[in-house]
């Protein structure tokens, strides 16, 4: 058999190369940018230096003749480009004290000169290697974890009679630099670079590594939150879809019922729902991005500590204690918050263990008084969701607020001291009670181990299962329609009434109260709205005309203060609360003046996974309503 000589063994592959470089030959980049390899599609690898530098400078690269065909490609790429081509933005300059001397002209330009220095080609190119410099100086300084000193060439004013400087000194943090940095090289990838960020705190890899670092830990990878725009649970489709792809049903309001999709679901709940015709939005695209988002530490640039410096905001700033409200603390945070409390305000504060956890926890609730023995109490407590971690952190900051404004001195200005003893003279007057994690072990479980847990820790021997939910586990309407005799269920109402430590021991505490409480209030989430009783039925209460008026004085309040949007009414009509829950006990037992339950931020878009951003707001809000309550009880 003839064979071709091992020189001429290259050929076919040459032909092959040749081949597949006249195939390629006429494609621009953004033909390379429509082909499937995420590799080709990067500018080091896709085309080398020429690739990186159409990236940097699409249309400097390409010549007039050629924008029009790249306007067309992008619009063949996505079918919703829109062209600005041509568009203009100017900004009008109405400044009537410029002159127009010639001076001014001279200096004008100077002005265009060094801008036209600035447009040239070497000022881009410098302008380039700068940007790579810096990211390779950025991720150096990340992984030794210093700060770094950057010197950049800039015009410094004249500075108390020092002129001439010509560099001025930048000090930067490592994780702030690196985080600007990989947002600012996000255009030069098709892809989310955040799914590589390993370094900067808020990153996914830094929160499991400290806050859920188990092997026991619940991920919810591709799960989605549903709002179903229907608010008829029993309807036969609604029931069948609940059944068949629902997780859990969060909550039910006026704009609908917000249901959890496992992922294995989603496909199939989706022609589900395009088969019955319902409308739905998916309000979280992915649980696991959502809960990482929660953990999260707000920085000082967007949080309203930077105002603390101002003095306008001093509460939030406690001598002693690691609160902030930048972030969710965890259940040591808020004990020792609470001890700070009672160091600083001795004379006004006092702590109180009203019970145990089954995790031996303690309950441990603070009152804020002035001793006198006339005044009314207002009992508030919060967290008796564990996956509810607003309410604690909304709560913890009224009472930061409310003993910081206790304990200040009146203004010297008589003025001054008439407007604080308006706002604050009704407050004076009341007995404080708060009980900011009525579950404890609940909280503490899901921070580090199930962000979606919403019982205790009880432990039901018979099935294997763990908690009762403390929000059906209440006297009133306890075997009521609303809860589950099943221990594995969210909704477990227990093995009967006040099975738990935990609604034993508010139940205790609030008997003993029954004589001079004024008013009960219970903080939770989600919804926006202030209910009052009842929850199990469209019942009257004795007292609901005066429960209807503060609601709606409370509504308008929150309105004016931050244009937040709360509904009002009973809890059976908003749909927001069901039978065994506290304040319906305490309506039917205590029988205090004001019963409320006030369910805060927001209306769906998070649900339980606000983020840390909301906590300062929702405090306000809490701190407002109980003002509220404060004046009505005059």
């Amino acid at each position: 058999m003839h064979r071709l000589p091992w020189k001429w063994a290259w050929l076919p592959l040459l032909l092959l190369i040749t081949a597949k470089l006249e195939q390629v030959g006429g494609k621009t980049y953004l033909d390379w940018a429509r082909t499937d390899s995420q590799l080709t599609r990067l500018p080091f690898f896709g085309g080398g230096v020429g690739h990186l530098l159409r990236y940097l400078h699409p249309l400097s690269m390409s010549p007039p003749s050629e924008r029009g065909k790249i306007s067309e490609l992008r619009s063949e790429l996505d079918a919703n480009y829109v062209s600005y081509r041509g568009a203009q933005l100017w900004k009008l300059n109405f400044n009537a004290t410029r002159g127009s001397s010639m001076a001014e002209r001279e200096e004008d330009d100077e002005a265009a000169e060094k801008r036209q220095v600035l447009a040239s080609p070497d000022a881009q190119f410098n302008e380039v290697v700068a940007l790579f410099a810096l990211t390779f100086v950025a991720l150096i300084g990340s992984v030794f974890g210093q700060k770094l000193l950057l010197w950049r060439s800039v015009s410094v004013p004249e500075i108390s009679g020092i002129s001439g400087l010509p560099l001025a000194l930048l000090t930067l943090n490592s994780s702030e630099l690196y985080e600007s940095t990989l947002e600012g090289l996000q255009w030069l990838s098709p892809m989310d670079l955040r799914r590589f960020d390993f370094i900067s705190p808020g990153s996914s890899y830094q929160i499991n590594r400290r806050y859920r670092n188990g092997s026991q830990v619940q991920r919810y990878y591709g799960f989605q939150l549903w709002k179903v725009h229907e608010t008829r649970l029993e309807q036969p489709e609604l029931r069948a879809f609940w059944r068949h792809f629902g997780s859990e049903v969060w909550n039910i309001n006026q704009d609908g019922i917000d249901i959890l999709i496992e992922q294995r679901n989603v496909a199939d709940a989706r022609k589900f729902m395009d088969k019955v015709g319902y409308s739905y939005n998916i309000m979280i695209d992915d649980i696991e991005s959502a809960i990482d988002e929660s953990y999260v530490e707000v920085p000082a640039v967007e949080h309203p500590l930077d105002s603390v410096r101002n003095n306008s905001l001093p509460w939030m700033e406690v001598p002693g204690s690691t609160m902030n409200w930048r972030r969710y603390h965890d259940q040591a945070d808020i004990k020792q918050f609470l001890q700070t409390l009672l160091e600083t305000y001795s004379e006004n504060v006092e702590l109180i263990q009203i019970g145990v956890t089954r995790n031996k926890r303690p309950l441990e609730v603070i009152r804020v008084s002035n001793g006198n023995p006339d005044n009314w109490a207002v009992f508030v407590d919060a967290g008796l969701q564990a996956r509810d971690w607003l309410s604690p952190a909304a709560l913890t900051y009224a009472i930061s607020k409310l003993t910081h404004l206790w304990g200040r001195p009146k203004g010297k200005d008589k003025g001054e001291g008439q407007r604080q003893s308006r706002a604050e003279k009704a407050m004076r007057r009341i007995d404080w009670y708060f009980l900011p994690l009525a579950n404890p072990d609940g909280y503490q479980y899901s921070r580090q181990t199930d962000r979606l847990w919403t019982k205790n820790r009880g432990y039901d021997s018979v099935s294997g299962c763990y908690g009762v939910n403390l929000d059906r586990n209440f006297d009133y309407g306890w075997d009521g329609t609303g809860s589950t005799s099943n221990p594995c269920k969210n909704l477990y109402r227990g093995a009967h009434s006040f099975s738990e430590p935990e609604s034993r021991a508010v139940c205790s505490f609030l008997s003993g109260m029954r004589e001079y409480l004024g008013a009960y209030v219970s903080l939770g989430g989600y919804g926006q709205a202030i209910t009052y009783p009842w929850g199990d039925a469209d019942y009257v209460t004795e007292n609901q005309r005066n429960l209807k008026q503060t609601a709606r004085r409370a509504v308008l309040a929150l309105r004016r203060l931050n244009q937040a949007e709360y509904s009002s009414g009973t809890s059976y009509r908003q749909k927001l609360a069901r039978p065994g829950n506290s304040a319906d006990w305490v309506q039917d037992r205590i029988g205090p003046q004001l019963v409320f339950n006030m369910f805060l931020k927001d209306q769906g878009r998070y649900g339980y996974l606000l983020p840390p951003h909301y906590i300062v707001e929702s405090g306000e809000e809490v701190f407002e309503f109980l003002r509220i309550i404060a004046q009505q009880l005059q």
